[in-house]
């Protein structure tokens, strides 16, 4: 069993670093990539007000992209730290292991599937039928 239990946590070390690796990689593409750069040199040129208003939508998107993957950035840190204190892969609410095809997909996943699906329930109650 000790081994299944090292086998496990050095899936689990490996499938967060690759995830890590991949937002920062997404981050830093949003951040500082070819669509960036094309898009502030349509700045220099004369255009009407649509135009204008097209690229600050544009500017405004990828704002919220590097926002979102920010945002996943700390909640793969919070992931690391569980990793590090062993409740990694370990189910919030009922205790049980969370599988690795479900932290594959979302490795900051904080509960099993079946935890998350009821508290999505109470979230979102089933609206009345009239």
């Amino acid at each position: 069993m000790p081994g299944k239990k090292a086998e496990r946590r050095a899936l689990l070390q490996g499938l967060l670093q690759e995830q890590k690796r991949r937002l920062w990689n997404e981050l830093r593409q949003e951040l500082f990539g070819n669509n960036s750069e094309q898009l502030h040199n349509q700045f220099d040129y004369a255009m009407d007000v649509a135009e204008q208003g097209l690229l600050d939508m544009l500017a405004d998107t990828e704002l919220k992209v590097a926002d979102i993957h920010r945002e996943e950035l700390t909640r793969m840190e919070e992931a690391e730290r569980k990793f590090q204190a062993g409740s990694y892969g370990v189910c919030e609410e009922c205790g049980t292991e969370i599988s690795e095809a479900r932290l594959a997909v979302a490795p900051f996943a904080p509960c099993c599937v079946s935890c998350q699906a009821l508290r999505e329930k109470s979230i979102y109650p089933p609206q009345a039928k009239y």
